[in-house]
Protein backbone atom coordinates (compact mmCIF):
# COMPACT_ATOMS: atom_id res chain seq x y z
CA UNK A 1 0.00 0.00 0.00
CA UNK A 2 2.85 2.35 0.84
CA UNK A 3 4.48 1.64 -2.52
CA UNK A 4 1.17 2.39 -4.27
CA UNK A 5 0.94 5.86 -2.70
CA UNK A 6 4.63 6.56 -3.39
CA UNK A 7 4.12 5.64 -7.05
CA UNK A 8 0.95 7.76 -7.22
CA UNK A 9 2.73 10.79 -5.77
CA UNK A 10 5.65 10.28 -8.15
CA UNK A 11 3.28 10.12 -11.13
CA UNK A 12 1.52 13.30 -10.01
CA UNK A 13 4.83 15.13 -9.64
CA UNK A 14 5.93 14.04 -13.11
CA UNK A 15 2.61 15.10 -14.66
CA UNK A 16 2.76 18.46 -12.89
CA UNK A 17 6.34 19.02 -13.99
CA UNK A 18 5.42 18.23 -17.60
CA UNK A 19 2.50 20.65 -17.48
CA UNK A 20 4.71 23.42 -16.06
CA UNK A 21 7.31 22.82 -18.78
CA UNK A 22 4.61 22.99 -21.46
CA UNK A 23 3.22 26.26 -20.10
CA UNK A 24 6.68 27.81 -19.79
CA UNK A 25 7.48 26.74 -23.37
CA UNK A 26 4.36 28.54 -24.62
CA UNK A 27 5.26 31.65 -22.60
CA UNK A 28 8.82 31.71 -23.97
CA UNK A 29 7.57 31.15 -27.50
CA UNK A 30 5.05 34.00 -27.16
CA UNK A 31 7.73 36.30 -25.78
CA UNK A 32 10.08 35.47 -28.68
CA UNK A 33 7.25 36.16 -31.16
CA UNK A 34 6.56 39.53 -29.55
CA UNK A 35 10.24 40.50 -29.66
CA UNK A 36 10.50 39.51 -33.33
CA UNK A 37 7.33 41.46 -34.12
CA UNK A 38 8.74 44.57 -32.41
CA UNK A 39 11.99 44.22 -34.38
CA UNK A 40 10.03 43.79 -37.61
CA UNK A 41 7.89 46.82 -36.81
CA UNK A 42 11.05 48.84 -36.19
CA UNK A 43 12.50 47.86 -39.56
CA UNK A 44 9.20 48.67 -41.24
CA UNK A 45 9.17 52.15 -39.67
CA UNK A 46 12.80 52.71 -40.66
CA UNK A 47 12.13 51.76 -44.27
CA UNK A 48 8.98 53.90 -44.35
CA UNK A 49 11.04 56.83 -43.03
CA UNK A 50 13.69 56.32 -45.71
CA UNK A 51 11.08 56.14 -48.46
CA UNK A 52 9.19 59.20 -47.22
CA UNK A 53 12.33 61.23 -46.56
CA UNK A 54 13.39 60.96 -50.21
CA UNK A 55 9.99 62.24 -51.33
CA UNK A 56 8.98 64.70 -48.58
CA UNK A 57 12.19 65.45 -46.72
CA UNK A 58 13.42 64.18 -43.35
CA UNK A 59 11.40 66.53 -41.12
CA UNK A 60 8.10 66.00 -42.89
CA UNK A 61 8.64 62.23 -43.02
CA UNK A 62 9.34 62.15 -39.26
CA UNK A 63 6.26 64.28 -38.63
CA UNK A 64 4.04 62.01 -40.75
CA UNK A 65 5.34 58.80 -39.19
CA UNK A 66 5.04 60.26 -35.70
CA UNK A 67 1.46 61.29 -36.39
CA UNK A 68 0.58 57.83 -37.76
CA UNK A 69 2.13 56.11 -34.73
CA UNK A 70 0.35 58.50 -32.36
CA UNK A 71 -3.02 57.81 -34.00
CA UNK A 72 -2.35 54.06 -33.97
CA UNK A 73 -1.45 54.19 -30.27
CA UNK A 74 -4.60 56.21 -29.53
CA UNK A 75 -6.77 53.69 -31.37
CA UNK A 76 -5.23 50.78 -29.49
CA UNK A 77 -5.73 52.61 -26.20
CA UNK A 78 -9.37 53.32 -27.06
CA UNK A 79 -9.90 49.66 -27.97
CA UNK A 80 -8.36 48.52 -24.71
CA UNK A 81 -10.55 50.89 -22.70
CA UNK A 82 -13.66 49.81 -24.60
CA UNK A 83 -12.90 46.14 -23.98
CA UNK A 84 -12.43 46.80 -20.28
CA UNK A 85 -15.71 48.70 -19.98
CA UNK A 86 -17.73 45.82 -21.45
CA UNK A 87 -17.35 43.78 -18.29
CA UNK A 88 -17.73 46.22 -15.43
CA UNK A 89 -16.66 45.00 -12.05
CA UNK A 90 -19.69 44.60 -9.84
CA UNK A 91 -19.13 45.35 -6.20
CA UNK A 92 -21.77 44.40 -3.70
CA UNK A 93 -23.47 47.24 -1.92
CA UNK A 94 -22.03 47.54 1.57
CA UNK A 95 -25.46 48.17 3.05
CA UNK A 96 -26.85 45.03 1.43
CA UNK A 97 -24.13 42.78 2.90
CA UNK A 98 -25.00 41.68 6.41
CA UNK A 99 -23.07 39.17 8.46
CA UNK A 100 -24.91 35.92 9.16
CA UNK A 101 -26.64 35.85 12.53
CA UNK A 102 -26.46 32.71 14.65
CA UNK A 103 -29.71 31.33 16.04
CA UNK A 104 -29.97 30.70 19.75
CA UNK A 105 -30.86 27.11 18.84
CA UNK A 106 -27.44 26.78 17.20
CA UNK A 107 -25.60 28.30 20.14
CA UNK A 108 -25.50 25.03 22.09
CA UNK A 109 -24.02 23.08 19.19
CA UNK A 110 -21.46 25.81 18.53
CA UNK A 111 -20.39 25.79 22.18
CA UNK A 112 -20.18 21.98 22.23
CA UNK A 113 -18.14 21.89 19.02
CA UNK A 114 -15.74 24.56 20.31
CA UNK A 115 -15.28 22.74 23.62
CA UNK A 116 -14.64 19.42 21.85
CA UNK A 117 -12.15 21.08 19.52
CA UNK A 118 -10.23 22.70 22.38
CA UNK A 119 -10.23 19.45 24.36
CA UNK A 120 -8.96 17.47 21.35
CA UNK A 121 -6.15 19.93 20.79
CA UNK A 122 -5.24 19.80 24.46
CA UNK A 123 -5.19 16.00 24.47
CA UNK A 124 -3.28 15.79 21.17
CA UNK A 125 -0.25 17.56 22.59
CA UNK A 126 1.80 16.05 25.38
CA UNK A 127 1.00 18.55 28.14
CA UNK A 128 2.95 18.29 31.37
CA UNK A 129 0.87 20.08 33.94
Amino acid sequence: MKRFFAQLISDLETAGRDRVHRVLWHIYLGLACCLLAVAGFGFMIASAFMALSTVLGAQTAALCLGFVLLVLGGLLLALSKRGASRTPATTPDQAAVTPPQADMAEAGSIIAFTAAFVLARYLAYDKRD
